[in-house]
């Protein structure tokens, strides 16, 4: 067994519908497994963006040009501290974007 420090990540994405039968989404670096991230996002889902679906599909995946490295506690912002305390055991911490890329050959990524 791997120790805290040493541990692999779980990466995922953040999806939605599209027109058609397609989904628009996004990579998620680290901690993508459901019991992190599911709280975390209905979470936000409620206090940071109001219930509105829209505005938080804007947030986290079309305004995103690679992925998100880490989703963060800013995503909680106006949630109930007694809340935030649960979800994250006090610990605070930024979402961070996928922009420190490099390809292989040193050139520009491509987005």
């Amino acid at each position: 067994m791997l120790a805290p420090e040493n541990s692999l990540s779980t990466h995922s994405f953040i999806a939605r519908p599209t027109a058609g039968t397609g989904y628009s989404g996004i990579h998620v670096q680290l901690d993508g497994v459901p019991s992190h991230h599911l709280p975390l996002l209905l979470a936000a889902y409620q206090y940071k963006f109001g219930r509105d679906v829209e505005a938080m599909s804007q947030h986290l995946i079309d305004d995103i040009t690679v992925g998100w490295d880490e989703l963060g506690t800013d995503l909680l912002d106006d949630a109930p501290p007694a809340l935030v305390a649960a979800l994250t055991g006090g610990e605070h911490w930024p979402s961070r974007t996928l922009d420190h890329l490099i390809t292989p050959d040193g050139s520009p990524r491509c987005v």
